[in-house]
């Protein structure tokens, strides 16, 4: 790892999902997620106030003369009723507060059995017209063939101020960068040597969770993929590291005190991962936050690593960062996948 300081929609279950869907083709429902406290096994929630109640007919709900024990019933209605009907009529009702009490039962079950997990969907999005025009934002839902294709893998050392690093019209396509990483991601968890690597599930569940959060927040996802890689290589189980400062830095971005895979909920674990990440957390900033403070990719990576930007501005000044990180983070945008590590140091992997 080499982070050394970390500052309703749906819920992506649907096995058809494609990550490199065009922008017109999201599969991304706006307004599916429960807007706090998502449970990833929970039931959907129950309305108290109709569920299983039983009809009443229209005639019957003006009456001045309530049944006994049954209010708004029309009392003779009831009176004419046969043993056998009314018998037939109260076994339905019995069974509708079976059916709730058995659905709140395994509610309560899915919430305590194994390691509960708790998430809270982020609405942070990106508002500097700066980020926009630097490449670090985008409007609208992300095209995975965008950019100049598959870049090159090549290691080009870049330093001194954000004016010096490659401009956004230079990074290669979404598409291309998954794909030529995806040896990288299947092998990072062995490279980290923490326990065993991605499963293919998991790593379906990453791309969708970088295309949800990257609509969400309007942070580029190949901006948010350079730094899964540069953080964790994508290996979902990376274990946590922590600041100088004290602050744990967990999951695949090595967020500011966010949260950590859970095996239990592998989706909405890795969809709150890389939220803690792009979109901060109650204890620090992610990349939406930096973004909005300083308008540019680089800057957002610089400060993501290590806090702030050096009085000399210059983005790959170690001073308490890794030197390396932002140059290996315009790599990476560019195609780097490989080629060996020119930076001095040869931080190239997280």
């Amino acid at each position: 790892m080499s982070r050394y300081y970390s500052g309703g929609y749906d819920r992506l279950d649907d096995p058809d999902w494609n990550p490199n869907l065009d922008a017109s083709e999201s599969a991304v429902n706006l307004g599916s997620y429960e807007p706090v406290h998502a449970h990833e096994d929970d039931a959907a929630p129950l309305n108290r106030d109709t569920a299983y109640q039983p009809a009443v007919p229209a005639t019957y709900l003006d009456s001045k003369y309530p049944p006994r024990g049954v209010k708004g019933w029309k009392s003779k209605t009831w009176d004419r009723w046969t043993g056998r009907k009314k018998i037939i009529v109260a076994s339905s009702v019995i069974a509708a507060v079976v059916v709730i009490i058995a659905v709140v039962v395994g509610v309560s079950v899915a919430e305590t059995e194994g390691s509960p997990f708790s998430y809270t969907q982020s609405f942070a999005n990106v508002t500097n017209v700066n980020a926009f025009a630097s490449g670090g934002a985008v409007h609208g839902s992300p095209v995975a063939h965008d950019g100049i294709g598959a870049g090159e893998d090549t290691y080009t050392y870049y330093s001194g101020d954000a004016s010096n690093f490659p401009n956004n019209t230079k990074w290669m396509s979404y598409q291309k960068m998954w794909s030529n990483n995806l040896n990288t991601i299947s092998g990072s968890c062995t490279t980290l040597g923490d326990g065993a690597d991605d499963t293919a599930k998991e790593i379906e569940y990453i791309a969708q969770s970088i295309r949800n959060r990257s609509i969400v927040s309007l942070v580029d996802h190949r901006l948010i993929l350079a730094v899964i890689l540069q953080e964790s290589g994508g290996c979902v189980h990376a274990g946590q590291t922590t600041s100088y400062s004290g602050v744990r830095n967990p999951g695949l971005m090595q967020s500011h005190d966010g949260h950590s895979y859970n095996p239990s909920h592998s989706q909405l674990s890795i969809l709150a991962m890389i939220q803690d990440g792009v979109q901060g957390t109650d204890k620090g900033e992610g990349l939406v936050q930096l973004l909005n403070q300083y308008g540019n990719p680089y800057e957002a990576a610089r400060v993501y690593n290590s806090g702030y930007i050096p009085k000399s501005g210059n983005l790959s000044e170690a001073a308490g960062a890794t030197a390396c990180y932002v140059s290996d983070i315009a790599n990476r945008l560019t195609g780097w996948t490989t080629a060996p590590n020119t930076c001095p140091g040869q931080m190239g992997t997280a």
